[in-house]
C-alpha cells in the first residue's frame, strides 16, 4: 500500500523513514517483516515500499502480517500486529476476507467490492474511512462511478467527508453541465418556486445563456420592439426592426409605421385599466392628448409638444394639466404627419423608463407595454414564437440566405450579439475576459472573495452573493419543491467539484473549468483542464504548462485538444474521430498559428491529429474525473 505509507518520493535507504506524516492512527496495512533490529524496530515492506517502524511485539522475519498504525509522531511509526499470520490465506480474496474481519464489517457484496478496490489500488484503510466510504457508495448505488471518486479523494489528499464525495460523484457521473442548468431553469419556471431567490437564479441562468431557445421565446419580441424604439438605433436599424415586427404579425402586414402610430392614437380613448403612476400611464395620457389634437383641441403643434413635455417631465406621474387658455384658442386641424413623431417619442420614453425601472428591480415589465401596443394576447404569443424562429434562423443560415433584407439582418445580428453573445474564439483577449466573467457568474470565486475582503468592507461583496453558488445555497434553505431542491444540489455539487479539483499541489497549480457554451443554436459544455508549475516567487511559470481542452460538437462529436508546453516549445495534439478531415481543414492556418506564437516568444514544434481509438489508454476524452490519477506532487513530472 504505497500511497498509504509514503509520498510518491522513493525511499533512499531502508533505515530512513519517508512519508510517515501520511500515516494516521488506526490505519491498517498488510506487509512483511524483512529485518528485525534492536529495540523492537524492524524493516517492514508493504508491496515495494520499505520503512522502519517500532513494533509492539517481536515478530518473525519473512512473515506477512496485518498491521495497524498505533502511533505516528515525531517521525516515528509504531505498528501493532493484529493477529498471528494465517499461512493458508493467499490471493486477493483471502486477503479481503481477513481485512473485513479485522474491520468488524459484515462481509456483504458492497463491502467486499470496496475492500478489493482499496487493496488493488494500494489505498489507505482505516475502520472509519472504510465505514464512511461504504455508506456513501450504498447511498449512491453506483459503485463503478463511486469507487474512482474514493480513490481521487485519497490520492489528492482531500477531506474525507460526505460533501466532497457528493461533489466529485456528481461531477464524475458526466451529465452535461449545460443540460443540468437548462433543466433547472425550466424547473424554476414551471415548478412553483416563486421566492425572490428563485427569481434571481433565473436571471443568473439567463446571463449564462442557458436554455437559449426558451430565452429567445421569452424576450426575442421584446428585443425587436426595443430596437425599433431605441433612441440610439440608426434609421436603418429602426426600419429593419419594424419590418421584422411585421413579419412576426405583431404589426399587421402592410401597415406603415405612421399608420400604426395613428392607430395607437385613435385607440387611446377606449383604453381602460391602465396602472397609475407608470410608464404606460404617461404613454396613455400623451396618446390621449394627440387624439384630442386630431379633433382640433390645439391651435399649434408647439402647444401639443408643451402639453406632452409636461406629462413626460412630471415626476409624480399625475395627469398633466393643459394650459388654461388652450381651449379658448382658435382650433386648427393639425396634420397627422406632425402627430406621429410625437407618438413615437412617447413610445420611446415609455420603453426607456420601463427598461430602466426593471433594471433596478422595479415592477414595470416591458411585456406590459407590448400588451399595450397589441391587446390581442393570442397574436402576441404567436409573434413571440415567430420572433424566436427568425433569431434562430439567423444563427443557422449562411449570410447570403435570402430570408431577410439587409436591414433586418442587421437587427437580428445586433440582438443576438447583445443578448445571446457566444464566445468569439478568434479573439484571445475577448475569450479570456468572457471566461473570467462566467467563472464569476457561477460563483467559483465566492470563497476567494470572502477570504480577501479588506477588513470589514462589505460594499462590493453583495455582487458576489448575486452569483449562482451563493444563490443555490440560499435557495436550499427555503421552502421549495423536492424536485427543484434535488436539481439545485446537483448543480451546487458540480460547482463545488470544480473548486475542489482546482488546487495547488506543491509547486503545481491545477485548474478545472466546465462552462455551458452556445455555438450557434447548439448548446454544449466547454471543459478546460490546466496544469502548470510555479516559480520560486510563487507566480505561474509561462515556460512549463499543459492544457486539455474538451468539447462535444454536433457533427465533429468528441474533440480534445492537448497542448503541452516545455521550455516554451508547444506541442498540440487534436484528438477527434474525423482527424483526417480536420487536418486538411487546419492546414491553411498552421502558418498563422506558428507566426503568432512566435510573436509571444513560443515555438510550435507541431500539430498532430489523432483518432481517439488509438488513444484509449490515455483516457483523454474528458469522461473521468480530471486529475484523479495525478497523485501527489512527485517533484518530477506535470500530469493531468
Amino acid at each position: 500500500m504505497v500511497q498509504s505509507i509514503a509520498s510518491s518520493q522513493p525511499v533512499a535507504s531502508p533505515i530512513e523513514i519517508k512519508g510517515t506524516a501520511s500515516l494516521k492512527n488506526g490505519q491498517i496495512l498488510f506487509g512483511k517483516v524483512n529485518k528485525v533490529f534492536l529495540n523492537q524496530t524492524a524493516e517492514v515492506q508493504f508491496d515495494h515500499q520499505k520503512m522502519v517502524a517500532t513494533l509492539d511485539i517481536p515478530l518473525r522475519t519473512g512473515v506477512k502480517y496485518w498491521f495497524q498504525v498505533q502511533q505516528s509522531i515525531e517521525g516515528s511509526v509504531v505498528l501493532k500486529a493484529l493477529d498471528a499470520p494465517n499461512l493458508n490465506v493467499s490471493g486477493l480474496k483471502g486477503t479481503v476476507a481477513q481485512l473485513i474481519a479485522h474491520l468488524g464489517i459484515k462481509p456483504e457484496p458492497a463491502a467486499i467490492k470496496l475492500a478489493e478496490y482499496l487493496l488493488a489500488n494500494r489505498l489507505p484503510i482505516t475502520k472509519e474511512t472504510f465505514r464512511s466510504a461504504l455508506q456513501w457508495l450504498k447511498a449512491a448505488d453506483a459503485a463503478e462511478v463511486g469507487l474512482p471518486v474514493i480513490k481521487t479523494m485519497f490520492i489528492q489528499q482531500l477531506p474525507f467527508v460526505k460533501g466532497v464525495f457528493d461533489a466529485l460523484f456528481t461531477q464524475s457521473k458526466g451529465e452535461p453541465f449545460h443540460k443540468l442548468l437548462s433543466g433547472f431553469r425550466q424547473q424554476l419556471q414551471d415548478g412553483g418556486a416563486v421566492t425572490g431567490t428563485a427569481s434571481k437564479l433565473k436571471e443568473v441562468l439567463d446571463s449564462l445563456h442557458v436554455a437559449k431557445q426558451n430565452q429567445l421565446q421569452q424576450i426575442g419580441l421584446q428585443k425587436l420592439v426595443t430596437t425599433w424604439l431605441n433612441s440610439d438605433s440608426t434609421p436603418v436599424m429602426k426600419s429593419g426592426a419594424f419590418s421584422l415586427l411585421q413579419k412576426t404579425g405583431f404589426v399587421p402586414k402592410g401597415m406603415t409605421e405612421s399608420v400604426f402610430l395613428e392607430s395607437l392614437v385613435d385607440g387611446a380613448e377606449v383604453r381602460s385599466g391602465i396602472p397609475e403612476n407608470s410608464a404606460i400611464d404617461k404613454l396613455h395620457q400623451g396618446l390621449q392628448l394627440l387624439s384630442e389634437a386630431k379633433g382640433g383641441a390645439f391651435a399649434h403643434v408647439e402647444e401639443i409638444e408643451m402639453a406632452i413635455n409636461s406629462i413626460l417631465n412630471s415626476h409624480d406621474h399625475e395627469k398633466a394639466k393643459l394650459p388654461i387658455d388652450i381651449h379658448s384658442m382658435q382650433r386648427k386641424n393639425n396634420s397627422a404627419e406632425k402627430h406621429t413623431p410625437l407618438a413615437f417619442r412617447l413610445l420611446q420614453n415609455a420603453f426607456a423608463e420601463a427598461i430602466a425601472t426593471k433594471a433596478v428591480g422595479g415592477k414595470i415589465e416591458v411585456n406590459d407595454l407590448i400588451g399595450y401596443l397589441n391587446m390581442d394576447t393570442e397574436q402576441v404569443a404567436e409573434s413571440k414564437g415567430k420572433a424566436a424562429e427568425l433569431l434562430f434562423k439567423s444563427l443557422n443560415e449562411p449570410p447570403e440566405a435570402q430570408y431577410a433584407r439587409i436591414n433586418e439582418k442587421l437587427v437580428l445580428s445586433h440582438v443576438l450579439a447583445a443578448d445571446f453573445q457566444s464566445i468569439d474564439f478568434t479573439n484571445g483577449p475577448s475569450v479570456a475576459h468572457q471566461l473570467k466573467e462566467m467563472t464569476k457568474i457561477l460563483g467559483l470565486q465566492l470563497e476567494h472573495a470572502l477570504i480577501n475582503l479588506p477588513g470589514d468592507d462589505l460594499a462590493d461583496f453583495p455582487n458576489d452573493l448575486e452569483t449562482l453558488k451563493p444563490l443555490l445555497l440560499k435557495l436550499l434553505n427555503e421552502q421549495i419543491p423536492a424536485a427543484i431542491k434535488e436539481m439545485a444540489e446537483q448543480i451546487l455539487n458540480r460547482i463545488t467539484a470544480q473548486q475542489i479539483l482546482s488546487q495547488e499541489n506543491g509547486p503545481i497549480q491545477n485548474l478545472l473549468l466546465t462552462l455551458p457554451l452556445n455555438l450557434g443554436s447548439v448548446q454544449t459544455d466547454l471543459t478546460l483542464q490546466w496544469s502548470g508549475r510555479k516559480t520560486k516567487e510563487g507566480k505561474i511559470d509561462p515556460d512549463y504548462w499543459r492544457v486539455l481542452f474538451y468539447l462535444e460538437l454536433g457533427r465533429l462529436e468528441e474533440t480534445v485538444i492537448d497542448m503541452q508546453v516545455q521550455n516554451r516549445i508547444i506541442k498540440v495534439t487534436v484528438i477527434n474521430g474525423h482527424g483526417a478531415t480536420l487536418e486538411e481543414a487546419a492546414g491553411q492556418y498552421l502558418g498563422i498559428l506558428r507566426e503568432n506564437l512566435g510573436k509571444m516568444d513560443y515555438r510550435l514544434s507541431g500539430v498532430s491529429f489523432v483518432n481517439p481509438v488509438y488513444e484509449k489508454e490515455r483516457d483523454l476524452r474528458g469522461k473521468a474525473i480530471p486529475f484523479s490519477e495525478a497523485g501527489s506532487y512527485s517533484g518530477v513530472d506535470i500530469r493531468i
